[in-house]
């Protein structure tokens, strides 16, 4: 809180509000639908090493990937939220700069659909990957520990139990001497 003209003023709430002025105009979508198409390709070459890194069981550098895919994934979200509002236009009222840049545009178009395809079902195949390897790797641990616990309950036995009597090949008791002579 601030004091304005003698006024208290909330300085978390603007004073004057500014409309914003969205460009909807035909060269602004192309940028954007490039802006997208570039992501998406980049994703998707993220995406083909993430399976290679999933396959080779390289977990640090499969997290320092995706950081860098999560950077993308809110560069995508931005370039999506700024296309919204021409999904509201009719495309064939549109007024394009020329036949080209119309055609350049649809073809990202359609390229951007199908990258988003094949990034969905390698990150699918990813999950199903890691998924399979936790698995494994939770069967062997719960191996390792079972083998552990049986082990320790092993040696407590030992360490309880007397020592058994030795029998002779005719199953008969055997003495037990002590041949240790003390000098």
């Amino acid at each position: 809180v601030a004091r304005r003209n003698g006024e208290m003023v909330n300085c978390a709430q603007p004073v004057t509000t500014v409309s914003a002025v969205i460009d909807l105009t035909t060269d602004k979508l192309a940028e954007l639908i490039a802006q997208r198409h570039a992501c998406l390709v980049q994703m998707h070459k993220l995406g083909m090493k993430q399976s290679e890194l999933v396959r080779g069981g390289e977990i640090g550098a499969l997290l320092r990937l995706l950081s860098v895919k999560n950077q993308l994934i809110v560069a995508l979200q931005a370039t999506e939220y700024q296309l919204t509002p021409f999904h509201d236009q009719d495309a064939e009222r549109r007024e394009w700069s020329s036949p080209a840049a119309r055609e350049r545009s649809s073809r990202q178009a359609a390229e951007c659909q199908a990258l988003l395809a094949e990034i969905m079902d390698m990150e699918r195949d990813s999950e199903q990957k890691m998924t399979a390897r936790r698995d494994l790797v939770a069967g062997q641990l719960q191996a390792a520990q079972s083998a552990g616990n049986a082990r320790r309950a092993y040696q407590v036995h030992q360490r309880q139990s007397p020592r058994p009597p030795a029998f002779d090949a005719d199953d008969t008791l055997a003495s037990q001497l002590d041949l240790q002579s003390e000098t």
